[in-house]
């Protein structure tokens, strides 16, 4: 989908390298992202399509389906305090079979502290009110042919995508719901 949307905005790589707007969006995500560390494998500048491609590509999926994966289902695993205890008053046992009930009582936060990190986590993995699922653009930016056309196809694949992930949950005690692209935002918002 990102290659064809933008292997249609940028045919060549000289495109890609005289994209004046493109290149200060890339060299202020490095500099103030990154506070200019080469060592972050953050592109400084973007040479190639294939580059813009890559990092576009890796933008998305960390902001969408990454994202949903690793926050969705915070609540429901950790909405049970010990599966998650949002502070400990004493160390964590260092063995294996040291801990009592006892001493995970004592280790375990109070009440006021429990209920605001279920309170956290609660809001943070609620979808918004005003949430724009993965493929979905609400707003008419692309308004050309080619780019409404990737868009259309990019939305028959998160729809078989979806079928595949629902009919293998049907068989699943416990179905693995946070990837569905029918709960997958396009982006986070809090």
């Amino acid at each position: 989908f990102v290659k064809g949307i933008l292997k249609y905005y940028y045919k060549t790589d000289c495109d890609v390298e005289n994209d004046p707007e493109l290149q200060k969006w890339i060299g202020d995500i490095f500099e103030h992202g990154f506070l200019s560390k080469s060592s972050t494998g953050i592109p400084q500048k973007f040479t190639t399509v294939d580059e813009l491609i890559k990092f576009v590509t890796m933008v998305i999926f960390t902001a969408s389906a990454q994202h949903a994966a690793v926050n969705s289902g915070q609540y429901d695993y950790g909405s049970w305090m010990p599966n998650t205890p949002i502070s400990l008053q004493l160390p964590p046992p260092t063995k294996k079979g040291e801990a009592t009930e006892e001493t995970m009582l004592a280790t375990f936060p109070d009440v006021n502290t429990t209920v605001q990190g279920m309170d956290t986590m609660f809001l943070l993995s609620k979808q918004s009110c005003d949430s724009v699922l993965l493929g979905q653009y609400p707003e008419e930016h692309f308004t050309e042919k080619i780019p409404r056309e990737k868009i259309k196809e990019f939305q028959g694949n998160l729809e078989v995508l979806s079928i595949g992930i629902n009919v293998r949950n049907r068989m699943l005690k416990i179905p693995y719901t946070y990837m569905d692209p029918k709960k997958v935002e396009n982006s986070v918002a809090i």
